[in-house]
Order: C-alpha cells, then structure tokens, then sequence
C-alpha cells in the first residue's frame, strides 16, 4: 500500500482505515501507528470479554516491538459499554508501554463516537460518510482496491468450481514441470500470457518439489509484487484443495510483499485449511504476526541459503 494519507479529522481516520486495510472493517478494534521505525497497522476481531487481555497482546505487540510513538484507535460495532470498556483498557495498556494514545473512536449505525472524551462530542455520536472522500478518489488514482467487507475480500480467492474442475481433468494427464520452466511459465504469466488448465496443473505438480516451489517465490522483488498477486491469485482460484496449499502460501508471500496483510492472511487461511503446517506459510503468518516491513526483504535475498 504506498497512498499517502494526510489525516487531521475523525472523517479522514475513518476514510483511511479501508484504503489501509483493503476492506471496510466489522466487529473490530483497528490500530493506526505514528513514528517508529515502521508503520504498523493493524486489525482484530472484537475479541469476547474473556479474552480482551490475549487479544489485545496479539494487536499491541508489534507497535511495542516496533517502537512506534503514537496510536489511533478505532472500533467498529462494539456497543458503547463494551467499546467504552475496551477503549479505557486500551488506554492504560498503551500508557504502560509508554506510547501516546492520539485519538480513539467507536464506530456504529454510520455514526462516530468519542469514548474517551478526546472530541467533546454529544453522546448521540456525529453522522459520517466517506464514501467521496478525497482519500477514496486517492485510492481509486493508485489502483488501490477497497472491498465492501473481510468477507468480499475472502470472495475474491475463493475456488471457481467450473475452473478447478477443468484443471482436476488436466490434472489426471500433466507431468510436473522441470526447474527452468517453472520460471519460464511464471515470467510468462507475469507478462500477461493467461495459463491454460494444462499448464495450471503442470504448475501445481511441479510445486510440490520444494525446489521448484522457492522458484516461484524466492526471487521475488517488491516492484513484481502486484504482478505475482495477479498470477497466484488466478492460480489458487483454479486450484482443487488438495492442491491449493503450495500456490495460496506463493500469494501470502506476494500479498505480504506488496503491502495487502488482509489479503495475506486469507491466502494463508485457504493455505492452512489444505495443509495445517505449510512450512512457507508459517513463515508468511509469523512475518505478518511480527509486522515485519516488506522492505526486509530486499536484505533477506542477500541472506545465504535463501533460493536465488
């Protein structure tokens, strides 16, 4: 995600969190951070009051680790008890850590609230719409898609049953690909050449090798990012689940390098629901639960034994 994003107001907050998540958020408390040595945003669920404690650890952690200076919180449809409780603890958890607790919103019925008072704002909320935000139109300019919900953004990479049924058929008569042309098909892909079912299949046998699979993803760079999004995205939309896993870790991995953490995390829940202990996709999901920056990676292709 490289929109830039100016926020001053509770509107622009709440214009910024979809463009930065990739999706308008439900039932969450949202994390925006300020200073550090990164930004790091992030999302939950509203967690059940037996578990704010864990749950909050989980959102926490990486603005600690991180060294961020200042958060903007927001939660979305929590109930003005529970969200002013949420909001209080968040506070003190935020002051033992010493980080700055900017602002705070809870968000409901298309109404902002002020939690803690940051505002002064009446009890009855203030009525909002974002939908011609100039950050929208921003977004619309950088090729940045918003998804209606979490749920429209699973949607997208989500199996086509008429599309995985013509690769199982292919499926029963393709061989797996040789190394180099694993890199060829993939360079073609990125180009714009669309896979054909026989070559989808050749593809997925040839990334059960772990060899051929790290020549998929180990090359990667930042500026293919997007591109490789397109192609595995395509490619784990045609794939039956017992063959989903290797191609949805590939699209974690892009997701993540590109910026779109939501989009990671999906990838990696069709990747885990095939295979729990995907050895790629534990790496992804502890590179997105520590928050580490995409820009690593540019020193992490430097590290010896990583595939070239």
């Amino acid at each position: 995600m490289t929109t830039k994003l100016s926020i001053t107001r509770p509107e622009d907050v709440l214009a910024a969190v979809p463009i930065l998540l990739g999706f308008q958020p439900e039932k969450s408390i949202v994390m925006l951070t300020f200073g550090g040595d990164h930004q790091v945003h992030g999302r939950i669920d509203l967690p059940p009051p037996g578990e704010v404690e864990t749950c909050l650890d989980s959102l926490l952690l990486p603005a600690v680790r991180h060294q961020v200076r200042g958060v903007l919180l927001v939660l979305y449809d929590s109930g003005p008890r529970f969200g002013a409780k949420l909001a209080r603890r968040l506070a003190e958890r935020l002051a033992e850590c010493d980080i700055d607790l900017i602002g705070c919103l809870r968000v409901h019925g298309g109404r902002w609230f002020d939690p803690l008072g940051f505002h002064g704002n009446p009890d009855e909320g203030v009525p909002f719409d974002v939908d011609q935000h100039p950050f929208r139109a921003q977004a619309v300019y950088d090729g940045h898609l918003v998804h209606r919900s979490r749920g429209d953004l699973v949607a997208s990479i989500a199996a086509v049953p008429a599309a995985v049924a013509e690769t199982e058929v292919a499926l029963g008569q393709a061989s797996s690909m040789k190394l180099y042309e694993v890199g060829r098909l993939i360079d073609d892909a990125l180009a714009g050449v669309v896979l054909s079912a026989g070559q989808i299949a050749s593809l997925l046998l040839a990334l059960g090798d772990p060899q051929r699979r790290d020549a998929a993803w180990g090359g990667m760079t930042r500026a293919e990012a997007k591109a490789h999004v397109r192609l595995w995205t395509d490619v784990v939309r045609r794939s039956p689940d017992d063959h989903v896993a290797h191609p949805a870790a590939v699209l974690a991995f892009a997701a993540w390098l590109g910026g779109d953490g939501a989009l990671a995390w999906c990838a990696l829940d069709r990747c885990f629901a095939s295979e729990r202990h995907h050895g790629l996709g534990v790496l992804v999901a502890q590179m997105l639960e520590g928050a580490v920056p995409p820009a690593a990676w540019e020193e992490a292709l430097t590290w010896p034994g990583l595939p070239a």
